[in-house]
């Protein structure tokens, strides 16, 4: 549930009701609404924290004790499906908001939807909803989408109601129930669809009730027949099914049932196989007519980015370096604030970009978590976040996270075209050259620049201190410093950003009470069986507990589960008959082995069983193996962590699980230290562009 503040809103706060008077970027003006009317300044971060606020458009509090989503039982076709009817009404819900004086409605609007729906030098705010609704019909008609009035209404209508009844994910509101119904339905058996040329890639999922011996044959068909350029017609498709039951001695199964299982498949899967490169094009991840757009308010726009920096840091017990860590940031291009950081050794993936826009929708705390001056005062929701076309920001789970979780766009910038992302590409560079190349173990932008300077050997910041730096730097310094992307007036991202929330209000935000729902959300999901014997099992943990034995069924009955890379000790299983996600702890290995080890720690301590042989598909891994298996590790780690750089970066991306007992040096360590060295590399700086 996403919440917006503007000035003259009533908001209820500490138990009394309360009216926005002002919004000053990190703190707001609040009077209260009875006895004494009095007037105060409070921080905008805090308010939104606090459990007693209650504003915005949803005053009203929303219980949400449990974790759940009805999206993720929805086959990928079916959710395209609930994306298309929400982009269908999206014009009608802006339009409504653009009657209301709504200033960021109408730049959205004007943005996505004015050479589609609106008339050259025709008045938007002097559209009618009649007029727009006709026109939204006539488009899907000219795009080969029948729709009725009917229909559209009825989205519509679902929509807001969702809205009024607090939905978490109001785009809920376009599943079907008999999509979940047919889904949940004890006889209904999924089978993965895998692509032809990759074929431990799943890239579909259909539903029947027909035996187990069916399956191989519908799945075989499928992948090897209908999903190629020859384009065989559904009746060639149901001749090749009818001959293979026949050799097998199976009733073969009707072509209306053959044609029923190829529609399941999603448009987007069978224009990519059948369709060849016409296909991919069709639905590539680069906008066609993409460009640069000019961000109009705060949080309109997002570009986020990884960089590894220039600096080697140290471990925090043993003073050793471990190497040059990875960066992720988020700048907001109207302000030019920075929205998000996640800094860590893990390589870009999937879970780096997730853990970044974590930590920009939700309240930071900067003053308690990083020691900061100020306030880190933008958080929330952007409309549009652009990335680049790596595999760590294609992946299903981020585009799922910001089109469906956050309702908000994705936008992918084309191939080989830096200069579509110049916002970010410029402030990864200003933070090596105007911070980094400044501190200890800066290794440099080249080895020119380096000399006869050794980074490792200066190296002195662990990587807890030079994550603090960085937000110092970025909510004291850079968020109040000069920046040449901003107009002169008013030439500070800070004060860009003040200006901002008073004109166009504060970005949407996350209700505090369901920050714990979000987070659950935003955390990837697999289908997965749920056995007798094993509970589910992912990557040799099983997971089971005895309140779930109602789950167990065969293998080919699956069910949604969400993981978490960083902690490998539980999952959750939502439940077939609702919508609610439970918790599951792991049983073999227990619990108490596994609490706290993330996914990269197990994949090596697996590479070790599987040196060893100990480790088959089926086998169980039990806490003694484990144990042993990774004291081998400790062993292996502490054996090469002194004199190899590589070993200790492993540790480090291992969380610190690895216990080496060697004697601490080089550590800087303290406040005070953290800020000499920001002020020291302040100074030298300054003198270096003195020299200029």
């Amino acid at each position: 549930m996403k919440i917006t503040l503007n000035v003259n809103e009533e908001i209820h706060f500490m138990g009394r009701k309360h009216r926005l008077i002002a919004i000053k970027g990190s703190y707001v003006v609040l009077q209260r609404s009875d006895g004494d009317n009095e007037t105060f300044k409070y921080s905008l971060e805090k308010l939104v924290s606090d459990s007693t606020f209650r504003g915005g458009k949803t005053i009203a509090r929303v219980e949400q004790r449990k974790y759940e989503s009805l999206l993720e039982k929805l086959p990928e076709h079916k959710r395209e499906e609930v994306s298309w009817k929400y982009e269908l009404i999206r014009p009608i819900l802006l339009l409504s908001r653009i009657k209301q004086d709504d200033m960021k409605a109408l730049l959205d609007f004007s943005d996505k939807y004015q050479k589609t729906y609106v008339n050259k030098n025709e008045d938007i705010t002097k559209l009618s909803q009649e007029e727009l609704i006709s026109r939204i019909l006539m488009n899907s008609k000219s795009e080969g989408k029948k729709l009725a009035r009917a229909t559209l209404m009825r989205y519509l209508k679902a929509y807001r109601d969702g809205m009024k009844q607090g939905v978490p994910m109001a785009l809920e509101c376009f599943v079907k129930a008999t999509d979940i119904n047919y889904i949940q339905r004890k006889d209904t058996i999924a089978i993965e669809i895998c692509s032809p040329r990759h074929p431990e890639v799943v890239v579909d999922v259909v539903y029947t009730k027909y035996a187990d011996e069916y399956h191989p044959i519908i799945k075989e068909t499928i992948e090897k027949d209908y999903l190629n350029t020859r384009r065989l017609k559904a009746s060639a498709i149901f001749r090749i099914m009818e001959a293979k039951c026949t050799k097998s001695g199976l009733k073969p199964i009707p072509e209306i049932t053959v044609r029923s299982l190829l529609k399941q498949l999603s448009p987007k899967t069978v224009a990519i196989f059948r369709d060849g490169k016409k296909g991919i094009e069709s639905y590539s991840t680069t906008q066609r007519g993409y460009s640069e757009t000019a961000a109009q308010y705060p949080l309109h726009m997002v570009q986020i980015d990884h960089t590894r920096l220039d600096i080697i840091v140290v471990d925090e017990k043993t003073g050793l370096a471990i190497g040059r860590p990875v960066i992720t940031l988020g700048i907001d291009v109207f302000t030019r604030m920075i929205w998000c950081m996640h800094l860590s050794f893990d390589e870009p993936s999937a879970n780096k970009v997730r853990k970044a826009i974590e930590h920009g929708i939700f309240p930071k705390g900067a003053k308690e978590r990083y020691g900061t001056t100020n306030e880190w005062s933008i958080f929330g929701i952007p409309s549009v976040i652009f990335l680049d076309n790596g595999s760590d920001f294609t992946s299903v789970n981020v585009k799922r996270i910001i089109n469906e979780t956050l309702e908000s766009e994705v936008r992918y910038r084309p191939r080989k075209t830096p200069h579509y992302g110049g916002v970010i590409e410029r402030l990864m560079g200003s933070i090596n050259t105007k911070i980094i190349h400044n501190l200890p173990g800066s290794t440099g932008s080249n080895i020119s620049d380096r000399g006869d300077r050794d980074p490792v050997k200066e190296a002195k910041l662990t990587l807890h201190e030079l994550e603090k730096i960085l937000a110092k730097y970025i909510v004291d310094v850079y968020h109040y410093d000069r920046h040449r992307g901003l107009p002169d007036d008013c030439n500070a991202p800070f004060l860009k950003y003040q200006e901002g929330v008073e004109q166009f209000g504060n970005p949407p935000f996350i209700a505090s009470h369901l920050q714990e729902y979000y987070h659950i959300e935003l955390l990837p999901t697999e289908l997965k069986p749920y056995t007798r014997k094993d509970g589910i099992t992912m990557s040799h943990i099983h997971y089971r507990a005895d309140h779930l034995a109602h789950l167990v069924n065969t293998r080919e009955v699956k069910y949604k589960v969400k993981y978490d890379d960083d902690d490998i000790s539980y999952i959750f299983i939502q439940l077939p008959d609702s919508k609610e996600y439970v918790q599951v702890v792991a049983s073999s290995p227990s619990p108490e082995v596994l609490e706290g080890m993330n996914r990269y720690t197990w994949n090596k301590i697996k590479d070790i069983l599987r040196e060893k042989g100990s480790l088959k598909r089926k086998n169980r891994l039990n806490q003694e193996v484990i144990k042993k298996a990774k004291e081998e590790l400790q062993e292996l780690i502490a054996a090469s962590y002194k004199p190899k750089l590589s070993v200790r970066k492993m540790n480090e991306r291992m969380g610190g699980q690895i216990e080496i007992s060697l004697t601490n040096k080089n550590l800087f360590g303290g406040a005070n230290n953290l800020d000499e060295l920001l002020l020291g590399a302040k100074a030298i700086l300054s003198e270096r562009e003195a020299k200029e």
